[in-house]
């Protein structure tokens, strides 16, 4: 079976769940498009090294062209700006069609129901997209029923990764944290977390890997705890660096588009006892007081945090049984299989084309309100007239000041990302200046 990926890029998780997949399927044939230049090219290696094809940028009509010689077209979505528009373009040929999200659906990012439906089958990463608020149960019903649960885990083996086997704390408690340091990701009180904890402990040492962002480094250094926190940047030797930790956090965005979460699963596989927030996501990786612990606000974060400090046979517990739930649950294997059990179902309908434009729209403005809820779109869709040198301009900024930060951002399915990638849209463009003057407010 031919199956072509079409995906923005091939970075953070989704890259190792696109290139995992393609390397452990040797039952089918992979070809990957990436629709952007990619700013990290580790899982791109990967695959070249296994003869998987990766084509980047390519034109329009190449795109058709793979598209149409394709069994299967898998689509990985997270709602980057350039995906909806190799969407229209595809849609104007028969295609079996598969969506594969990246992102949990529940928060901005909205996966929708209509969305959802339009494909010939669909893959979620974390159970927890079913509990979509805006499925009604009719829709729900026949998402679950033409969808799998397909984990962005790619290769994952937790059995492979290096135990923990030392519990003991030698000097410094080292806590790590692996992953985003984006605030739409992160949680947006991050140094006051580890601030709370370091208070209650000054032996504490957090090292930090991630690409850093000014903003959390600003953060780190106003709370006074720069000599605490060490930022690592960008690593790859991750496997290597857990076992050398005493403890793992994880405290995310409340309103995050977290779903297999890698970092977390590679961090309990290796017998690491984990402090994560209380979401709907983490709720499906961690059984509170039994492979891990999980922390509300700072204070109860820096209370969990000094338990574990001070118990080794609590650190020792959690940890071991964080692994063996690891090696329980998560199989590549059982993973792979039920990849290809979709593509084997999708395989047996005949091609269609997918009116698309109809679900999401015909412009990127529209696009991007597709991944908002009902209420935001309609709010967003009414700043957007605003302009600059409007006398209600003012006003219409403080009213941004509602929206989450993911809103707000660089990247991440922003309103800047969109108008970066869309320059002719007014309506972007008018939505993003208002954004940015609503994000310096709030600093």
């Amino acid at each position: 079976m031919r199956i072509l990926h079409i995906a923005a890029h091939m970075g953070a998780g989704a890259g190792k769940a696109i290139s995992g997949m393609a390397i452990s399927d040797r039952e089918n044939k992979h070809r990957i498009i990436l629709l952007d230049k990619p700013e990290k090219s580790d899982h791109i290696i990967r695959c070249g090294q296994r003869g998987i094809d990766v084509l980047v940028c390519i034109e329009k009509e190449q795109v058709k062209k793979e598209a149409s010689e394709a069994d299967v077209v898998v689509v990985n979505w997270w709602h980057h700006p350039l995906t909806y528009k190799a969407l229209v373009e595809i849609s104007e040929i028969p295609t079996r069609i598969v969506l594969w999200s990246h992102v949990n659906g529940l928060n901005y990012p909205r996966l929708k129901s209509e969305f959802a439906a339009d494909f010939d089958a669909c893959m979620f990463t974390s159970k927890a997209s079913f509990q979509n608020p805006d499925w009604k149960h009719e829709d729900k019903a026949g998402i679950q029923e033409h969808s799998a649960l397909v984990y962005g885990m790619g290769d994952y083996k937790p059995q492979e990764f290096l135990a923990k086997k030392r519990y003991d704390i030698r000097h410094n408690i080292r806590i790590g944290y692996v992953g985003s340091l984006d605030y739409a990701k992160l949680h947006p009180d991050f140094a006051r977390w580890l601030k709370a904890a370091i208070d209650c402990n000054k032996n504490i040492r957090f090292e930090i890997a991630g690409d850093l962002t000014q903003a959390l480094s600003d953060d780190v250094e106003k709370m006074g705890i720069s000599e605490y926190v060490q930022f690592l940047g960008f690593r790859t030797d991750i496997q290597e660096l857990l076992p050398l930790w005493d403890i793992f956090i994880y405290p995310l965005n409340p309103f995050n588009f977290a779903t297999t979460e890698n970092a977390l699963l590679e961090a309990m596989a290796s017998g690491l006892p984990v402090v994560a927030s209380d979401g709907a996501v983490e709720r499906t990786i961690i059984k509170d007081g039994k492979n891990g612990l999980f922390a509300s606000d700072k204070n109860v974060f820096a209370e969990k945090i000094k338990e574990l400090s001070e118990n080794i046979e609590l650190r020792r517990a959690l940890g071991r049984k964080a692994r063996e739930d690891m090696i329980e649950k998560y199989d590549a294997e059982r993973n792979r299989l039920r990849f290809n059990t979709v593509m084997n179902k999708v395989m047996k309908s005949l091609k269609k084309t997918h009116d698309f434009k109809s679900v999401f729209g015909e412009d990127a403005f529209s696009w991007f309100l597709s991944g908002c809820g009902k209420e935001d779109a309609e709010r967003l869709k009414e700043l957007s007239e605003y302009r600059e040198e409007d006398l209600e301009w003012e006003e219409a900024v403080l009213r941004a000041g509602r929206f989450e930060g993911i809103y707000k951002g660089q990247s991440k399915g922003s309103v800047e990302q969109f108008g970066r990638y869309y320059p002719g849209d007014t309506r972007l463009k008018n939505l993003a200046k208002i954004m940015k003057k609503s994000e310096e407010m709030s600093i």
